[in-house]
């Protein structure tokens, strides 16, 4: 609420005072609610794409915002909706809500995953997808570490409210702390079970492929412990979030009628005129940020993933790790969206 409260805020403050006041502004939000003077924060802002699709530090953020910084070619999301296409007006923002889909504490983190609502002063209402990582600093400050925002895949007119789930694992272990290797070990191994599903399906079928996929999800993500933030690219609507397991097999392998999937793990997207699907070839990532937080463990920047035709294709992608008694990575977050514009 703080963070929505805030957005308004700055818009109505630059409405009323102008960009200087609004900016001023911008600057105290982003030094009480983000984490930048402990380091790299993990931020994916909505409208931000190219090389400033991430914005690791203060001056980023801030421009982000409110714009007005050479440095970035920002519209200034604080400031209000996009340009009317016939007059070129930005109408202020109004009002900000969130509706959350999950929350999970983990150790001296804390997670949030959901919608986030915005109404402008015409009346106009759109959304975001929405993750939110917090760590609370020496002094009790919750701050923010780890910001996913995009636009919906495909936008619905009135979407479901969410179901509100939560998981608590605050126990914390000082000699459970995740290093580099690890994040980057766990981050190849993701990649290469995409391209073995994919290879399996194509070579074994889809019983062989769904049963690897089964066995992916329940070695690589934290769903035995509880709901994930799980944000897939290609999902949207109702089903945007996939919380439990069976959402998150059916995302990666499709052939589940409670969810509209085309299996992402297959292949490439169905070829506009023959309708194949090429299988994925190969996929690795590159980093923007990686964050070790004790046990918990947080990396963001572009994966990649190539199909046998030879087509490369890019998503933002977040990723969130804990480590569990048995000293395995599991994935607590996974924010992937397409690059905006």
């Amino acid at each position: 609420k703080g963070w929505t409260d805030a957005l308004v805020s700055i818009s109505q403050t630059n409405k009323k005072k102008g960009i200087e006041a609004a900016k001023a502004l911008a600057g105290d939000v982003i030094d009480g609610a983000y984490a930048y003077q402990l380091g790299a924060v993990a931020f994916k802002p909505t409208w931000a794409s190219g090389d400033s699709s991430f914005r690791t530090t203060r001056e980023g953020a801030v421009s982000y915002f409110v714009g007005d910084n050479d440095n970035f070619d920002d519209l200034g999301f604080a400031i209000g909706n996009k340009a009317d296409p016939v007059t070129g007006e930005r109408s202020p923002w109004k009002k900000s809500w969130f509706d959350r889909s999950v929350m999970r504490l983990d150790g001296n983190t804390a997670t949030v995953q959901g919608l986030m609502y915005t109404k402008d002063e015409a009346g106009n209402v759109g959304y975001v997808d929405k993750t939110w990582g917090y760590q609370k600093d020496d002094d009790g400050t919750v701050r923010i570490v780890l910001h996913h925002s995009s636009s919906p895949y495909e936008s619905v007119d009135d979407p479901d409210e969410l179901k509100n789930r939560k998981i608590d694992n605050r126990g914390f272990d000082p000699a459970n702390r995740i290093k580099r290797k690890e994040v980057k070990a766990a981050q190849t191994a993701w990649t290469s079970a995409l391209v073995n599903i994919s290879q399996t399906y194509k070579d074994e079928g889809f019983d062989a492929a769904k049963a690897l996929t089964g066995d992916v999800i329940d070695g690589a993500y934290d769903y035995q412990a509880g709901p994930v933030a799980f944000k897939p690219t290609w999902a949207f609507g109702d089903t945007t979030f996939r919380t439990g397991r069976r959402g998150a097999v059916s995302y990666f392998i499709g052939g589940d009628k409670r969810f509209d999937d085309l299996g992402f793990a297959i292949g490439n997207k169905p070829d506009s005129e023959t309708g194949k699907r090429s299988p994925w070839a190969t996929a690795w990532t590159e980093n923007a940020v990686i964050r070790l937080d004790g046990d918990t463990a947080t990396s963001m920047g572009w994966m990649y993933s190539k199909d046998e035709d030879g087509n490369v294709s890019k998503v933002d992608k977040t990723w969130t790790w804990r480590k569990d008694d048995d000293g395995n990575l599991r994935i607590v977050v996974h924010h992937s969206s397409t690059p905006y514009g």
